[in-house]
């Protein structure tokens, strides 16, 4: 594997580690022009490649990421991260503002990643883990509270001066200063540790993994974008996506179910979902080689419409016969002929939002913000909405396909789970839907759309994983229906009334103490303090 030739390297990394890193590439590349001082001023990288270890803040890297692109700003940046991981955790590695992340890797990906970068490329590993000190169920000391309380104040001061740093109003002048307060903060930090803490363990021994298998198992989650075009990176994300989707086995849930896609069986599923990203595909390419970039609103209604129809009826050819009315049907045409219109789903984007980014090959602008497609976070951020828009479409296609069993019941033994075959189970599992939709559309999604949260769905180890990011949901509220509305606005007057009911408890319960002790307290004693007259144990004065 060969780098371009007179491409300069400077690698920081301690001296050890860099040594064994500038190894490990000459070896494979005699052309590269490797350095190892970064205090040379003759040093002028085409590419920086920064190995870091084990680290206590995500801040302290940014900072020190700055004053690389500082001082070296035509530079391109390869961040590597080296280091033993937590596998409890499914914390990603931080968005930062470079060329290239990746993790543990082996100098075959370095290499490849190095010449990705040098052309205009990105490369990036995705689900990967934080670097972090192995946890321990000890309780705190004294001396560690102090530690923690230190630095969690430490770390909100630095939050808020790189908030004031990365808006591009900021004076410089203002900025010069801010500077100066983070090496303030950054020593008081390191002073903390030292005091109160233990030193930060460096393993210089995870360089990069040596280990195949351990390579070859995250592989898929290095993305390498050469061309930063919007095609390319659709590309990936089917080709993700499809091989995902086309090996899961999702087992069914009698008891406690929540979407009626895992009603289907396990081949008809995949099926499903391979089906409408194999439509998608289609669609985007068909639209890509017309060149249609002017997005006419009822012509790509039809579009999506079509392909919503196409994916329910290719889930199988059009020479299987099912058995009805004692006639042996097409399947295909018959769930041609008897579908009805699917709708979207509220809690999935609408199409456009991705499909103009692609056609268009232009940046996804999403709350407010411009996106480039081929950055770290727009890449995972399109994959989720992408991935979250055809898992909840197939969801409403599996429910088309229960009404159409619950209909002509000769129809479950082809497409339905074998557990439901009997009426008793398939009626309960569509009960058990419908009442979950209810709750669910009714006061659970309300309260979202009030909150500004928006749930996604999505498939890991063969488990429907829901989870929700902060979005604007301003449209979708003024869409609620009247019940909805009365939930969202039953919550404003919790909301309105939880501070006022607070400081009336407060003050019945001190009106109550005062009564207590002041009244009934001295009422008691002075009626104690006559007994004990009476019974001659007191000297009356």
């Amino acid at each position: 594997m060969k780098t371009t030739k007179e491409k300069s390297i400077l690698i920081i990394a301690p001296s050890l580690i860099a040594e064994s890193i500038s190894l490990k590439l000459t070896s494979l590349d005699n052309d590269l022009n490797i350095s190892l001082d970064r205090n040379d001023p003759k040093v002028n990288p085409d590419l920086i490649i920064w190995n870091i270890l084990n680290y206590e803040s995500e801040d302290l890297i940014r900072l020190e990421l700055i004053k690389i692109k500082e001082k070296w700003s035509e530079s391109k940046i390869l961040i590597i991260f080296s280091s033993e991981f937590i596998k409890e955790e499914d914390t990603p590695l931080p968005n930062l503002n470079c060329e290239g992340i990746i993790l543990n890797p082996q100098v075959e990906k370095v290499l490849e990643s190095i010449n990705i970068i040098l052309e205009g490329g990105r490369v990036f590993d995705l689900n990967a883990k934080y670097p972090a000190k192995i946890k321990t169920k000890k309780e705190l000391t004294f001396n560690q509270k102090i530690l923690t309380s230190g630095l969690k104040q430490i770390d909100s001061e630095i939050n808020n001066i790189f908030s004031y740093l990365n808006y591009d109003k900021t004076p410089k002048l203002y900025k010069f200063i801010l500077k100066g307060r983070l090496r303030e903060l950054i020593t008081a930090k390191s002073l903390l540790i030292f005091l109160w803490g233990n030193t930060i363990e460096m393993n210089s021994n995870n360089v990069f993994s040596d280990s195949p298998k351990s390579d070859l198992k995250n592989k898929d989650n290095t993305i390498f974008i050469k061309n930063k075009n919007s095609l390319e990176i659709w590309e990936i994300i089917y080709s993700r996506l499809i091989k995902k989707y086309s090996s899961i086995k999702i087992e069914i849930d009698l008891k406690n179910p929540d979407l009626i896609l895992t009603g289907l069986k396990k081949e008809y599923i995949n099926k499903l979902l391979t089906n409408i990203l194999s439509e998608l595909n289609k669609l985007i390419k068909n639209l890509k080689d017309n060149s249609f970039e002017n997005f006419e609103e009822e012509e790509f209604i039809s579009l999506i419409s079509e392909l919503k129809k196409n994916t329910l009826i290719n889930i199988e050819d059009s020479y299987f016969r099912v058995k009805k009315d004692n006639d042996l049907i097409s399947l295909s045409k018959f769930l041609s002929d008897n579908i009805q219109t699917i709708e979207d789903d509220s809690e999935s984007h609408k199409a456009e939002l991705f499909f103009k980014p692609i056609i268009n090959n232009e940046p996804l602008s999403f709350e407010g913000r411009i996106l480039p497609l081929y950055e770290t976070e727009s890449f995972k951020l399109i994959e989720e909405i992408i991935s979250n828009w055809a898992i909840r479409i197939c969801n409403n296609l599996a429910s088309e396909i229960f009404n159409l069993c619950s209909e002509y019941p000769e129809l479950r033994a082809n497409l339905i789970n074998n557990k439901l075959l009997s009426t008793r189970n398939f009626e309960r599992f569509r009960n058990n839907i419908n009442n979950y939709n209810r709750w669910h559309n009714n006061i659970i999604m309300p309260i979202n759309f009030y909150e500004s949260k928006r749930e996604y769905i999505d498939i890991m180890d063969n488990k429907l994983i829901r989870y929700y990011r902060n979005e604007n949901r301003e449209k979708d509220l003024r869409n609620l229906e009247w019940f909805q509305r009365q939930v969202t606005l039953i919550i404003e007057i919790r909301d309105a009334l939880a501070p006022q009911l607070e400081i009336i408890v407060r003050y019945i319960g001190d009106f109550v103490v005062t009564i207590l002790t002041k009244i009934v307290g001295k009422s008691i004693g002075l009626i104690g303090k006559g007994i004990l007259q009476g019974l001659g144990r007191t000297n009356s004065k």
